[in-house]
């Protein structure tokens, strides 16, 4: 009994581990990931190619993430519905993406409080992982039960 309980506080641990808060740990990253998205929705915004989803160009299958870039973008226009039609992880990964940047650009004491907070509330509930599992469910979903409308929708 006591194996059993010592097994599932291990996966508990590691399913509860700071996922984020590893991510915001590295200001330097933080910052590149928020160029990266402002250099990529303006290449969009401007109707200029933007950077191909790797998955897609060498699988020919769209990644978890495909069509996160337009429903990002329509979300940063206001349009909630065409956002969720796209990719229902849009608020989540807009909300993600917020605090990664603003995480970078804080002054080191508030960002060393943040940091420990985004870290502690992620060890206590494990909602990171949780949205990574259940956005690799839902691109099996997409990908294995609406096939057909998943990959056009992710065409252009």
């Amino acid at each position: 009994m006591d194996q059993h309980r010592s097994a599932l506080a291990r996966l508990s641990e590691r399913f509860s581990a700071p996922v984020l808060a590893q991510v915001l740990e590295r200001r330097v990253t933080g910052l590149a990931i928020g160029a990266a998205v402002v250099l990529h929705l303006g290449l969009m915004r401007l109707e200029l190619p933007a950077w191909p989803c790797p998955v897609r160009s060498s699988l020919g299958i769209p990644c978890p993430g495909c069509g996160l870039s337009r429903a990002v973008s329509s979300l940063l226009h206001g349009d909630w519905q065409a956002a969720w039609a796209r990719h229902a992880f849009a608020p989540m990964v807009l909300g993600a993406l917020g605090l990664i940047i603003g995480m970078a650009l804080l002054p080191e004491p508030l960002r060393r409080r943040g940091i420990a907070a985004v870290a502690s509330f992620e060890r206590r509930t494990g909602l990171t992982t949780l949205l990574l599992v259940a956005l690799m469910v839902y691109w099996l979903i997409r990908l294995l039960v609406f096939r057909s409308a998943f990959i056009n929708s992710t065409i252009g």
